[in-house]
């Protein structure tokens, strides 16, 4: 956690002191008019005043170190982190009262205003002072957070001064993850591309089982009775160890996407595409699948890696997501497959691609593959239609839509219990999907 010294600002008035400053104008102006000594010595008294207090907060600023740490380097939007701030008093003497609060890089970008207590020296002080707030980050991205901003006020409330203390600390802000449910989806091609068959020669029967656990393995074939006798985790090896295999197809062209110029020049479509990659990242991985992922335009994304059953939790692919950007004018990286591509199903999350990025989406699929193609516009949009012909089976959605309900539809449109070449949901007709309760991972 680095710490940072303080930063000044200048010292101003405060609407009290401006009020102070007007009325010793206006009492100068009366007392030349007048002649009147009494409202000049006023003038004079008032004026000084509110120049002693510029120089109170001008030469008796507090000096102090910040340092701030987060409860998670990596959130999803929307979820809470507690950001942790640890102020101490550099200077010889004791600090005076003061009010702080954290700059956020989003409206109303800061915290509320709370007071700051006096801080002993650091000679003195046994640890130093920690303030804490919760923030919910609204936005996607690689956010700085910071930095403390402390204001003193004169004992008069005449003149501020505020000091900016630490530096600001990134936190990674990954899309919306939601949890979906549901496993049965056919696996037509995704049989695993990775197999693993390993036996002893000799040992007991659980020996003959049994290895020790290695990343990677499931979690369901963990041998428990060979564990407790050994005292590390255990695993079954006589059984053939597949993982499934599955990839994913994401549009990051901008010309793929809608502009919404309430998001800067971003797009409300893509923030939905990426938050929807994000959820279905985290299921398939946690539920044992070896994740492959291919970008219409040049890789930015992190495939995950912890596969077999963990959390599938990965730092590196949500961060990966949370700095992800629309590329312009990229061209599709190629327009085959090669011999080292995994198999097995087919996800594309597209909006509005373009012909090229359309052809090349088309030519990711076999014809004995299983293609799903969630897309993000209105039913009966050429990219919908266009795909439908190419063999996909394609689902329709809105920005609004619950991953957790466009997951259900696809699982749905898979297992062939409701076949159509194309199914929408949206806020009318989502009887297609079963109702999903979406919870979110509060923090990654």
């Amino acid at each position: 956690m680095a710490r940072s010294s303080t930063r000044e600002r200048a010292a101003r008035l405060t609407p009290r002191g401006r009020g102070v400053l007007f009325a010793a104008v206006l009492l100068l102006v009366c007392a030349y008019l007048l002649g009147n000594e009494q409202l000049l010595f006023a003038a004079c008294l008032l004026g000084g005043l509110a120049g002693f207090a510029l120089l109170l907060v001008r030469f008796r600023s507090p000096r102090l170190t910040a340092g701030r740490r987060f409860s998670s380097d990596v959130i999803s939007v929307g979820s809470p982190v507690t950001v942790s701030i640890e102020v101490a008093n550099a200077a010889a003497s004791r600090s005076a009262p003061a009010v702080w609060g954290d700059a956020l890089p989003w409206w109303p970008f800061g915290t509320d205003p709370a007071r700051l207590a006096a801080l002993a020296p650091a000679r003195f002080a046994r640890r130093p002072t920690t303030l804490e707030y919760v923030v919910h980050p609204p936005v996607r991205g690689v956010l700085d957070i910071g930095p403390l901003l402390v204001e003193r006020v004169d004992p008069f409330g005449l003149a501020l001064r505020r000091s900016a203390v630490g530096e600001p600390r990134q936190l990674i802000v990954a899309p919306r993850v939601t949890a979906l449910g549901g496993t049965s989806f056919s696996l037509a091609g995704g049989d695993g591309s990775v197999r693993a068959s390993r036996r002893n020669a000799a040992g007991n029967n659980d020996d003959l089982m049994t290895r020790e656990y290695r990343s990677g393995d499931a979690l369901r074939r963990v041998h428990w009775r060979a564990t407790a006798r050994h005292g590390d985790l255990m695993v079954r090896q006589e059984e053939e160890s597949s993982f499934p295999t599955a990839r994913i197809v994401v549009d990051t062209r901008e010309d793929g996407y809608a502009p919404d110029f309430l998001l800067d020049g971003g797009s409300d479509e893509f923030e939905w595409a990426l938050s929807m990659v994000a959820s279905l990242g985290v299921h398939l991985v946690g539920e044992g699948f070896l994740l492959q992922l291919r970008e219409t335009a040049p890789a930015q994304l992190v495939a995950p890696t912890q596969v077999g059953g963990g959390t599938g939790h990965d730092v590196d692919f949500l961060a990966s997501l949370a700095r992800a950007e629309l590329v312009p004018e990229a061209r599709a990286s190629g327009a085959a497959r090669s011999e080292s591509e995994l198999r097995g199903p087919l996800f594309a999350v597209v909006s509005r691609p373009s012909a090229d990025t359309l052809r090349w989406i088309s030519g990711q699929r076999e014809r004995n593959e299983s293609g799903i193609a969630l897309v993000v516009a209105e039913p009966g949009s050429s990219a919908q239609d266009e795909l439908t012909r190419a063999g996909w089976q394609c689902i329709a959605v809105q920005v609004t839509d619950d991953p957790a309900e466009v997951w259900a539809a696809a699982l749905d449109s898979d297992l062939g219990s409701s076949i159509r070449s194309t199914t929408s949901i949206g806020p009318v007709g989502r009887s297609a999907a079963p109702e999903q309760a979406g919870r979110r991972h509060d923090g990654l």
